[in-house]
């Protein structure tokens, strides 16, 4: 990464504009363009709950072990992941579906109750 530019930059194309020229705009921009990205959902926006709701989901769906303090929790910690990897990838992986399920119907839900943009 190049010192004093942004760690994000965000390349939007304008209308036949050669993939390689956006890069370039978007690099040599001291700002990137933050109101491109996409924002809450209009439902997340309307309840603070359901927002505060959806990013806790985001944030917790991987189950992760705490880090281990001793060698009795590294050992405790890989039992268990012998013992139960297959089960805890699983579970991962359906909380992930989970999350981004979610994250669909909300969309989902968004363009049924907005009137066209």
């Amino acid at each position: 990464m190049i010192r004093d530019q942004p760690p994000l930059f965000l390349v939007t194309l304008a209308a036949d504009e050669p993939v390689l020229a956006g890069v370039e705009r978007a690099l040599a921009a001291e700002q990137p363009d933050y109101g491109v990205l996409p924002t809450l959902s209009g439902l997340a926006m309307k309840d603070p709950y359901f927002a505060q709701q959806l990013s806790e989901l985001h944030r917790i769906w991987h189950l992760d072990p705490p880090p281990a303090r001793n060698l009795l929790d590294r050992l405790r910690t890989r039992l268990a992941w012998w013992l139960f990897g297959r089960e805890i990838a699983a579970i991962n992986a359906a909380n992930a579906r989970v999350v981004r399920i979610l994250d669909s119907l909300t969309a989902h839900l968004d363009d049924v109750h907005t009137p066209d943009r």
